[in-house]
């Protein structure tokens, strides 16, 4: 898609993240910031800050905003009346930011994230929204007339959450656009991790070399289903008994309670020995390249990234039916698809992973990493993004 660019200056997008703390939409938006900077997008980032943990992404432009999160479960009440006191500020700095930085484009990830739209809104800049919250009812009713309003373009992650998010109205369905996350697959590839690769990385984490290993990754918050995972693991060990279960992800700060809550669990279930929790990790392939399943038992989801992550990497998939993942994983075929909140078909679907013949593993990664290469692959969502930059950017003659 260079030609759509050639010859004319570089689009510039603000692409606002609400977090500052590393997570899936930020390994997205980099990736597709990089890919995109050969067809003529430059990206610079704006973050709201939550906490100290402050990730900026290398090679790139990025800026910091305190209280533009409205709602927070982390003492609601005051971070809604910091808000309020600091939105006229925010507003001003951002809209200053926009015109300084000649921003053709600000993207929003987040319907929540909505002081950059406004500020967006106040200098006539065009808004792509990624829809990808999972609203109550109350605030559907309050953000998205909002959304539709202010965007030029609305993004899902897939077919069935444009049905379900677009029930609001038919102008809300005609800006919106299914755009499936993706990622670099030259990046995710386990040619570049070998048999001492795995040997290494489970050394590292305390694994027994020869024991079977069942891991998730995410942050350690309520929407990941952690608690599902630990019981599922319960069940699988009094069937597998050298199996070992993997949690990467970080603490929140926001939410010490379910730290206290999946530690407490961990040894009521008598698992103490067995469940290595590993913290935050930057080198995904390689901790993907040290398990035998890889675990998505999330209870809400948009489009989870580390599914097509591990799909990559050719390692067995075993997901919940939340967001995308039943159109991103084909259920039997790339790997298996279960109801969220049920151990018991997390425990089910893992042993068939883990008991099935070695050919039928291999055809199965094999047809995951296919599929990964042919929809998901960061060139292919990389393209739809751009045509989407590339009409707005016609509409109001940037191009």
């Amino acid at each position: 898609m260079k030609a759509g660019l050639e010859h004319t200056q570089r689009l510039r997008v603000l692409y606002c993240i609400l977090d500052n703390r590393f997570g899936g939409p930020h390994r997205l938006a980099l990736t597709l910031a990089q890919r995109l900077r050969q067809d003529g997008v430059e990206t610079l980032f704006l973050l709201g800050q939550k906490t100290e943990d402050i990730w900026r992404p290398e090679g790139f432009e990025s800026f910091l905003c305190r209280h533009i999160q409205c709602i927070s479960r982390h003492r609601p009440l005051r971070s809604f009346l910091r808000f309020w006191w600091s939105m006229p500020g925010n507003l001003l700095r951002i809209r200053r930011l926009i015109r300084a930085k000649d921003i053709d484009i600000v993207h929003v990830d987040g319907v929540t994230n909505f002081v950059p739209a406004l500020a967006a809104g106040l200098t006539r800049t065009p808004i792509v929204w990624h829809y990808n919250d999972h609203l109550p009812r109350l605030l559907q009713g309050l953000l998205l007339p909002m959304v539709t309003a202010l965007s030029s373009t609305v993004i899902v992650q897939s077919e069935g959450l444009k049905r379900l998010r677009t029930r609001a109205g038919s102008r809300l369905r005609e800006k919106t656009a299914v755009i499936y996350a993706g990622i670099d697959t030259k990046m995710f590839d386990p040619a570049h991790c070998d048999a001492g690769t795995r040997t290494r990385q489970r050394q590292e984490l305390g694994l027994p070399a020869d024991c079977r290993v069942i891991g998730t990754i995410g942050n350690l918050n309520r929407f990941k289903g952690h608690t599902y995972f630990l019981r599922a693991a319960g069940r699988i060990k009094e069937q597998v008994r050298d199996a070992k279960f993997l949690l990467v992800g970080r603490r929140l700060e926001t939410d010490p309670r379910c730290w206290e809550e999946l530690q407490q669990l961990t040894a009521e279930l008598g698992l103490k020995d067995d469940v290595i929790y590993a913290g935050f990790r930057e080198d995904v392939p390689n901790i993907l390249s040290a398990l035998d399943v890889f675990v998505l038992s999330s209870v809400l989801e948009s489009c989870p990234i580390v599914l097509l992550e591990a799909m990559a990497m050719k390692v067995p998939v075993v997901t919940t039916d939340v967001g995308a993942a039943a159109e991103l994983v084909l259920d039997g075929q790339t790997g298996f698809v279960v109801p969220p909140r049920d151990p018991e078909a997390l425990a089910g679907a893992v042993l068939a992973c883990l008991r099935k013949p070695w050919d039928e593993v291999r055809a199965m990664v094999e047809a995951a990493r296919n599929r990964v290469e042919s929809q998901f692959g960061v060139d292919i969502i990389a393209r739809q993004q751009l045509q989407v930059y590339e009409s707005l950017s016609r509409r109001v003659g940037h191009i």
